[in-house]
């Protein structure tokens, strides 16, 4: 199957996602924030005293990024490692009252970024494009 170039979705999809990481970079920065701490913040929203195993699989990202990422939300009091008492080795992350504090400001960020990705879709074409681009995702993780 021969297929023309302009018609590939790897290099559509990766500038597209390049794009949204750049603006959306760009929107955190003035918060001292990136998209990549964002992620991590999040899942800690979602259920604090996650372990980096746990976080990294979830995020898709390999633990020597995780732990540069996490090392560098540690330095600035948004989280912190905990022993658990089950495995001393084994360490938890957990929000500081500052890293709950963020979740506010991440959250209006990451709602005008939804705007700007949503513009000029109807709510028909947003669940199609919603349910293709997890097809997708299903298709390269298998």
């Amino acid at each position: 199957m021969t297929i023309p170039y302009d018609r590939w979705l790897g290099p559509i999809i990766k500038r597209a996602a390049r794009n949204m990481i750049n603006i959306h970079d760009q929107k955190l920065s003035r918060y001292g924030l990136t998209t990549s701490q964002v992620s991590v913040l999040s899942q800690l929203w979602h259920r604090d005293g996650q372990t980096l195993k746990e976080l990294a699989e979830t995020l898709g990202i390999k633990a020597p990024s995780l732990t540069s990422i996490v090392d560098g939300m540690v330095s600035k009091g948004w989280v912190v490692r905990k022993s658990v008492d089950e495995d001393a080795r084994v360490k938890r992350l957990f929000l500081t009252e500052q890293g709950k504090q963020l979740q506010e400001v991440c959250t209006e960020v990451v709602l005008e970024m939804e705007e700007l990705m949503r513009k000029g879709f109807s709510e028909e074409e947003l669940t199609i494009f919603i349910t293709w681009l997890k097809r997708l995702m299903d298709n390269v993780e298998a």
